[in-house]
């Protein structure tokens, strides 16, 4: 009688862990924060918001040129016994491995319900607790998970280029038995700030205006001088030499030179009005590519229209040349 009383036993605790329900983490989508100019220095933080998936700069000074919306979807599964009707699913969220590139880890997360209904969410220490209303069997439920990241800056000395931040996803029953755990992946092309830095003035040089009529004095982008007019000479002093810039930003990345199409110079007796050529200038690819720098020549000359009127003296002006990624 003893002997069947313990094999009794055990088989209704075999039957109990058998009708004991399982959860399974079915998938996490990656959430894309796309391109990302960091700062020229310190970190900046982006916060991704669960409930619409806008993207707002909390920190610092970096800019995300990408639009689009970002979030993870977690899907949860519940199977095996019809404990998964009424019971409440313990969800974790801990930190996974080792950031790349200039992404840090994520300090902290938003929730919004998705098929699934948040019922509690806390800090654990080194994890968050996320509490669900019950999944039931054989079935699936989701929820919306938004993150604050931070983005290190270009004195940070961490490479360019594709980032991955992770998170580890754990749901089982509140005694953590029936577990399963899936990774999440926070994801970014980070780049190097781009800047444009002067090498050379626009000297038109020096020129006699017409004796009759009009003319004009001309330089290339290439530095190339040459005058049209009646009577309309140049002097070899001094010389003229065109505007030169080198943009200096992220290798293989596409950008935009916008130089103006005029530029007005002033003296004491007037102004002139030169009309721009570039070279350079407008849609254009840094040298090299991801993860190293590269850089884009930019040249602008112009010409100046003359006529017997146009004021005599020195005329100078400021040229203003600007560079964005694209």
């Amino acid at each position: 009688m003893i002997s069947r009383a313990i094999l009794f036993l055990i088989a209704l605790l075999f039957a109990a862990t058998a009708q004991a329900q399982t959860y399974s983490v079915d998938s996490i989508t990656d959430g894309s924060f796309g391109d990302i100019v960091s700062a020229a220095s310190g970190s900046s933080t982006f916060r991704a918001a669960s409930s619409s998936g806008a993207v707002t700069r909390q920190s610092g000074s970096a800019v995300r040129v990408s639009t689009n919306s970002v979030y993870s979807v977690v899907t949860i599964g519940c199977s095996a016994s019809n404990l998964c009707n009424s019971a409440t699913v313990y969800v974790t969220l801990a930190l996974a491995g080792t950031p790349t590139g200039r992404l840090g880890y994520i300090p902290s997360v938003n929730l919004t319900n998705g098929t699934a209904t948040v019922t509690n969410a806390y800090s654990a220490g080194s994890y968050i607790v996320i509490n669900l209303s019950p999944i039931p069997r054989n079935a699936s439920r989701t929820f919306l998970l938004g993150y604050d990241v931070p983005v290190l800056g270009n004195d940070s000395g961490q490479p360019t280029g594709n980032a991955v931040s992770s998170f580890l996803i754990t749901a089982s029953r509140l005694s953590g038995a029936g577990s399963d755990s899936l990774v999440g992946n926070i994801t970014a092309k980070v780049i190097r700030p781009i800047d444009i830095a002067k090498t050379a003035d626009l000297q038109f040089g020096s020129v006699t205006r017409p004796s009759s009529g009009s003319g004009t004095l001309t330089l290339s982008p290439a530095g190339v001088a040459s005058v049209t007019g009646a009577g309309v000479r140049r002097m070899p002093s001094p010389v003229a030499t065109p505007a030169a810039f080198t943009v200096n930003g992220e290798g293989g990345q596409a950008v935009t030179v916008s130089v103006p199409a005029t530029v007005t110079l002033s003296g004491s007796a007037g102004s002139v009005v030169a009309t721009t050529s570039a070279t350079g200038s407008g849609s254009q690819v840094l040298s090299g590519s991801t993860g190293g720098s590269g850089t884009v020549q930019v040249k602008v000359g112009g010409t100046i229209p003359l006529s017997g009127s146009t004021a005599i003296g020195t005329f100078t002006g400021t040229l203003v040349v600007t560079v964005q990624y694209n």
